[in-house]
């Protein structure tokens, strides 16, 4: 319930304070989700997107854009343990590639957050997990899904998965045209950890929304 009550706020807030930035996002929201809808070729499968959940945002299906429990856990861990943990949803990192805002304040934060709860007044909320695959940073020459694909040589209907590991953990690690020894170990072992996550969620609600558009698949 507090969880739903801060986005209700954030979101009409939103809509005030951030009308002119919430119009700008909605058109390419819209632009991707109907592009997305278009293509028959790169379309990240359901394990693909299991992964993604799992490592990025197991509450997915119990929040409205905004995880208040891991804001809270990260600042905890950044107060009285000195250690830097991200909180960022799904939608909060979908809104940060489309705005192109990186901006390290506390501002950019609070605004990405705000965003974030107005996503699925335009897009099916287990839409958004594709959507942000499709446009992920991956590393060098690998912006969004296809170039990725395209680079790893991998075949979108066909992915492993090794392979989707591998390439959901890139999301976290982006691969430089030439990755050091530390940088591949970093790829693999948060590949293994992803694997073991899915293992971990097959059984529980963290993908009961999830869409399944190619059959169904664990590891």
């Amino acid at each position: 319930m507090p969880m739903r009550v801060l986005s209700i706020i954030l979101s009409r807030l939103a809509l005030i304070l951030l009308s002119h930035e919430w119009a700008t996002l909605e058109r390419e929201l819209r632009r991707l989700y109907d592009d997305h809808r278009r293509d028959d070729v790169y379309r990240p499968s359901w394990l693909l997107q299991a992964l993604l959940l799992s490592g990025e945002d197991h509450r997915f299906f119990a929040h409205d854009g905004i995880d208040a429990i891991a804001i809270c856990r990260a600042l905890w861990r950044g107060v009285f343990l000195g250690k830097k943990e991200g909180a960022s949803t799904i939608e909060m990192q979908l809104v940060r590639v489309l705005t192109g805002r990186y901006e390290r304040t506390l501002v950019r934060k609070v605004r990405e957050a705000a965003l974030a709860t107005l996503l699925t007044r335009v897009v099916p909320k287990p839409e958004l997990p594709a959507l942000y695959i499709r446009v992920g940073y991956f590393g060098w020459r690998m912006n969004g899904f296809a170039a990725a694909c395209r680079r790893m040589q991998l075949s979108p209907p066909v992915i492993t998965a090794q392979h989707a590991a591998a390439l959901i953990a890139r999301l976290k690690y982006p691969e430089p045209q030439n990755p050091s020894e530390m940088r591949r170990s970093q790829i693999h072992m948060r590949s293994m950890h992803l694997l073991a996550l899915h293992r971990k969620h097959v059984d529980q609600v963290v993908y009961r929304d999830l869409r399944i558009e190619e059959g169904y698949a664990t590891v």
